[in-house]
């Protein structure tokens, strides 16, 4: 068995799924979260004019629908191409979200969220989700969704992180 599980609880959020709407994860627990980490993955954009943008919400829904959505500031590192191991600096973003352009085809987005954060900012959520937009959503890439989630109680068997 690999110890990292025992230590580190990780979720897929959103399935890997080229959409041309609007999408969101499903939201991981604050109830028994340290830290939470979501990893943002996507493939190739139609052209260097698309977009989308990435925005992090606490909820009081854990299931993936947009009831009581809050954005919320969170700190990302953007990685560099495919086969490179290279991530940008921690870098904050305002609530309004980060802007990802077609140049950056293939990469991924590692988002962190401390949950004591969240609770002054929305005083009744329950879990955070990762939610993407675009103005140039295309069909021929795909978006998923990883949270990774350190617990305040790691164990073998992890409390569930959806409730």
């Amino acid at each position: 068995m690999a110890r990292y599980a025992e230590k580190l609880h990780i979720v897929p959020l959103l399935a890997p799924a080229a959409t041309t709407t609007a999408v969101k994860s499903y939201a991981a627990s604050l109830k028994n979260a340290h830290w939470l980490s979501f990893l943002v993955t996507w493939g190739a954009m139609t052209s260097d004019d698309n977009n989308m943008v990435i925005t992090v919400d606490a909820t009081t829904n854990v299931g993936a629908t947009t009831t009581n959505d809050t954005a919320i500031p969170f700190v990302y590192r953007l990685s560099a191409a495919v086969g490179e191991d290279n991530w940008g600096d921690p870098t904050t973003c305002a609530a309004s979200g980060l802007s990802v352009v077609g140049t950056n085809d293939n990469m991924a987005l590692m988002i962190e969220v401390d949950p004591a954060s969240v609770q002054p900012l929305d005083s009744d959520a329950t879990g955070v989700r990762v939610s993407i937009t675009g103005v140039d959503n295309a069909t021929n890439y795909a978006v998923g969704v990883v949270g990774l989630i350190e617990e305040r109680y790691p164990q073998a068997e992890h409390i569930s992180a959806s409730t």
